[in-house]
């Protein structure tokens, strides 16, 4: 995506270079250990480099990048001690998550969440891996946004843009997207605490798999 220069000062426009930037590193396109240069970005995306340095800071602040002397800042490699944190962050979060959905979900809500299930089962079925993975990580997004409460998505965006970034390296969408379908059938029944029980179960499997594949912290 390549945006007006003119408008380099504008808050949405730091916003939506973030969120590029942010995009870039969950597709794998900027992977851990790479330089996160202001001026190749800034070319990459068509800006100058202001709103390119303030979503690095942002970046940063989310856990996506981090200083690595002499290399400067690069993508954040992750370890399984700070997956593990992320994990029990956001099984608080989904437990408050979980009773607003059974408070406001609709039927149309409901279908709009079985069609990012069923177009998953189609494309892994068809054996596109990455596109499933990419469909499955937009289940959760969609829950949030289908919660409708800016304070719970505010609070919920910087864990699970990390949590994506993550899952997006699941070796098993197909594993996933079953979880997925328990989720809906237990929200189709309005029923919080199934809904809370299935998504730390969700949570829990996702959890194993990567802590499994992923390095220890380092001794610094």
């Amino acid at each position: 995506m390549v945006f007006s220069p003119a408008s380099d000062a504008a808050p949405s426009l730091r916003a939506s270079v973030t969120s590029s930037v942010r995009q870039l590193i969950v597709d794998g396109e900027l992977a851990p250990g790479d330089r996160l240069v202001e001026r190749r970005l800034a070319e990459r995306l068509g800006v100058s480099r202001v709103p390119v340095r303030e979503a690095l800071q942002a970046l940063e602040r989310e856990g996506f990048a981090e200083q690595r002397p002499p290399r400067g800042l690069v993508v954040r490699h992750l370890d399984a001690a700070e997956v593990a944190m992320l994990f029990e962050v956001r099984s608080a979060l989904e437990d408050v998550l979980s009773r607003r959905l059974v408070e406001v979900v609709s039927d149309d809500d409901l279908a709009r969440l079985q069609a990012v299930v069923d177009d998953t089962d189609r494309l892994g079925r068809a054996g596109l891996t990455a596109q499933a993975v990419a469909r499955n990580a937009e289940f959760h997004d969609v829950l949030v946004e289908l919660a409708d409460s800016p304070v719970l998505a505010a609070v919920v965006e910087p864990v699970a843009g990390r949590l994506a970034w993550m899952l997006s390296q699941h070796a098993a969408p197909t594993v996933m997207n079953h979880e997925h379908q328990r989720v809906v059938d237990a929200l189709a029944q309005k029923d919080a605490d199934a809904v809370a029980r299935v998504l730390a179960q969700h949570l829990e499997s996702s959890r194993t798999a990567l802590a499994a594949r992923l390095p220890r912290r380092e001794a610094t």
